[in-house]
């Protein structure tokens, strides 16, 4: 699982290094090593977290964790969202205070909208300042997406990590006895 996170962390500083002319290979490349990274991830996490449950639980246990999967991601959109959309509006606000009032909220609400008055302008420069600071709000999510993932990561390994000894230490006990390992849920 540590791998997988550190896998989409990478991948996340690699696509925050897109720029303008960045390549399709470019971002098909980084995109496809994230999709590699949360694919390591999720099932591990899922299995991981369900393996905690008892037989009887783990129905109530899928529940909730897709419950928390899907407002994870809502929120997830959402705050991601909001850096983007600050960003773009940061980056294009001095081009817009030269506008009229009407093209300069047209350009400052969105990146499609910012491109068509820069086109309806014929103005290039527009053009560059809306595709530019879109970019940059970009980068600047991903780089935030980045450091959640490596977040993540050592928290997996600290969570995980002691989990694992404490299973080993179990097993080790038990051997010392003769007995048989007992299952300790470690949390």
């Amino acid at each position: 699982m540590t791998t997988g996170y550190l896998i989409m962390a990478a991948a996340m500083g690699l696509g925050a290094l897109t720029g303008l002319g960045s390549s399709t290979g470019y971002v098909v490349a980084w995109v496809a090593l994230a999709g590699l990274g949360l694919g390591l991830v999720m099932p591990t996490a899922m299995s991981v977290a369900l393996d905690a449950l008892s037989a009887e639980r783990s129905g109530a246990g899928s529940a909730l964790l897709t419950a928390m999967r899907q407002v994870g991601s809502t929120v997830g959109v959402a705050v991601l969202g909001t850096v983007i959309s600050t960003s773009y509006a940061s980056g294009v606000a001095g081009a817009a205070a030269g506008l009229p009032g009407q093209a300069a909220a047209a350009v400052k609400s969105s990146v499609g909208a910012g491109v068509g008055v820069a086109n309806k302008l014929g103005s290039t420069e527009l053009l560059d300042t809306v595709r530019t600071a879109f970019v940059h709000g970009m980068d600047l999510m991903l780089w935030t997406c980045g450091g959640i993932a490596l977040g993540c990561a050592i928290l997996a390994v600290l969570v995980l990590g002691r989990r694992v000894a404490a299973e080993e230490a179990t097993r080790n006990d038990a051997a010392e006895t003769g007995g048989e390992a007992s299952s300790i849920p470690v949390v």
